[in-house]
């Protein structure tokens, strides 16, 4: 479980980094979304919202591979239609973490999750009201730094919040499973 929940950090930080050279992209983002998809399948049986989370990160890697053919008008659209699938998929992603840690008991990592997944539904939907109003009035470009500058920040958070549900949810398990495997081996090893 522990790999799974590496694969949603790795994936999403794939998604948010863009290294470049020459406009060749050396972390592409349909290679992030298949990640967190790989991991959201693994995550599956703990809420459905991981499942949904996965199928979300799929359709986000197609529309990534699409979105090269798009140009103009339409590509503004695009655009928009991929922040919305996006964001559903985020929302989705730390419904699913909410619930596991409810699960394990864990109030406080479950209020983070939700409070997140508030917080950016909240911050994207600020920053593409902002990124419409500058077309129309481009002296507010300064004010709408500051939504993206959160949003950024936003998503280090929830890379951080994965991290420990990883370390602190999973890895504990693992180690209390750990010890009934060695009674078994040593009981062999008695017989």
């Amino acid at each position: 479980m522990g790999t799974h929940f590496s694969q949603l950090f790795w994936g999403l930080l794939i998604v948010l980094l863009d290294f470049s050279i020459n406009g060749f992209d050396l972390l592409p983002d349909g290679v992030g979304y298949l990640i967190m998809a790989a991991g959201c399948y693994g995550l599956a049986s703990l809420s459905p919202r991981f499942l949904t989370a996965q199928t979300l990160c799929l359709v986000l890697a197609v529309l990534w591979l699409i979105h090269f053919a798009i140009d103009g008008t339409a590509a503004v659209f695009f655009k928009f239609l991929m922040q919305v699938v996006n964001c559903v998929m985020i929302w989705q992603l730390l419904g699913g973490i909410r619930e596991f840690a409810l699960s394990k008991t864990r109030q406080d990592l479950a209020r983070r999750a939700e409070n997140r997944r508030l917080a950016y539904v909240a911050l994207l939907a600020v920053s593409t009201i902002l990124a419409i109003g500058i077309q129309d009035s481009p002296e507010i470009a300064p004010v709408a730094i500051v939504p993206v500058i959160a949003l950024l920040v936003l998503i280090v958070m929830i890379l951080h919040l994965i991290h420990r549900v990883k370390v602190e949810l999973v890895a504990p398990e693992r180690l209390v499973s750990e010890p009934a495997v060695d009674q078994e081996v040593n009981q062999e090893i008695e017989e």
